[in-house]
């Protein structure tokens, strides 16, 4: 387990949560580009990639899965307990959608620059040929 990505992503949750307990009237809207889908986006987007890196599974598919489940329960779960907990928030389908187009976009992003980090880790060993027998 990776501590520096635990902090980032502990962190990352802290800034979510405050972000969804604003008050509806001070958070930003415009109607082309709604900024509480662009939050919510970008949120999930860099969360779920910080979570990523904490895993040091040697398989990438392990990394994938515990980052996965995790994070989909926040994206559902968040949107959900968001009017329970505050009471100036409505739930909102829209804003589920785009806690998971953000994820995984977040997650093809980890994935891409894991697997770059891999080819040049493997590139950098040193080479070892075979001696012939005199």
């Amino acid at each position: 387990m990776r501590y520096f990505f635990v902090l980032l992503v502990l962190l990352q949750c802290f800034l979510l949560a405050g972000l969804g307990f604003l008050p509806t009237d001070q958070i930003p809207y415009h109607e082309i580009l709604p900024q509480d889908k662009l939050l919510h986006f970008s949120g999930f987007l860099i969360l779920t990639f910080l979570t990523f890196f904490i895993w040091d599974r040697p398989r990438r598919i392990h990394n994938v899965l515990l980052t996965v489940i995790p994070i989909g329960f926040l994206a559902f779960g968040s949107e959900v307990l968001q009017p329970i907990l505050s009471p100036t928030r409505a739930y909102d389908s829209h804003d589920i959608v785009a806690n998971v187009f953000g994820a995984c976009v977040g997650l093809l992003l980890a994935t891409v620059v894991d697997h770059l980090r891999e080819v040049r880790l493997r590139r950098s060993r040193p080479q070892y040929e075979a001696l012939e027998m005199v």
